[in-house]
């Protein structure tokens, strides 16, 4: 019985140790454009325009087994786009639940960042969402994601984005969570996209194959994404009409 438990801890600690990373391809093409920098900080991965100076920061919170490294290529254009600095944090076991204060060391090591934005991908929008229901930001980015707690009577802005073909997200739950959410909530469903075109990996046990590629779904979700943060951030592009 003592050997089944250590077999099955093992097991267990084996499959949260390996998270899933973006494509080779996807990563190289980030670090080689020219618009934008990437390095890591302290257990942080830092994309920041390359030639101006960011008023506006964004902590991403990545899901559940998935590097800060998928989401390179889903944040360049809100990067080069809007001038704002994006940091995905790397998580204890991969797993941001473990540290939803994340954001707070991020923002105390940049100090001249005014504006905060948090957000997450599936199991990391619920660790954002929990940050910013005990801290002042200036908006919540939910991406296949949703809130466990009631963030209703806040006053920043929301914004959730699905895919119509996500068979990981919950869709119970999600919609369970709706009341839930802040009055200024701008919801949108991208048509074709699954649950791993969030970021840029690949193998998640549950999802569905997608009749979009990742660049048509990264495209699709960069233009939801950026006029909102435009909108909300007076940062780069000039405000667009929420999608």
């Amino acid at each position: 019985m003592i050997v089944v438990v250590i077999v099955g801890i093992g097991g267990a600690a084996l499959y949260v140790s390996i998270p899933y990373h973006g494509s080779t391809s996807s990563v190289r093409h980030v670090e080689a454009d020219p618009a934008l920098t990437v390095s890591t900080e302290g257990g942080v991965h830092v994309l920041a325009p390359a030639d101006a100076d960011s008023t506006v920061g964004f902590v991403f919170y990545p899901g559940a087994r998935v590097a800060p490294d998928a989401y390179y290529d889903t944040f360049a254009p809100v990067v080069t786009r809007l001038n704002v600095t994006v940091f995905i944090p790397e998580m204890p076991l991969d797993i941001a639940l473990f540290d939803t204060d994340a954001a707070e060391g991020v923002r105390t090591r940049h100090p001249g960042i005014q504006t905060w934005f948090v957000g997450g991908h599936s199991l990391g929008g619920v660790a954002a969402c929990q940050y910013a229901s005990a801290h002042d930001v200036q908006g919540l980015v939910l991406l296949a994601s949703y809130c466990d707690g009631d963030v209703s009577d806040e006053s920043f802005p929301a914004l959730s984005v699905t895919g119509s073909a996500d068979t990981v997200l919950d869709r119970e739950n999600y919609r369970g969570a709706e009341p839930r959410l802040p009055p200024e909530t701008t919801s949108h469903e991208i048509e074709g996209m699954n649950h791993t075109q969030f970021g840029s990996y690949r193998g998640q046990r549950g999802d569905s194959p997608a009749p979009l590629s990742y660049d048509d779904a990264h495209r699709r979700l960069a233009d939801v994404l950026v006029p909102w943060l435009s909108n909300h951030s007076a940062a780069g592009e000039p405000a667009v009409g929420d999608q």
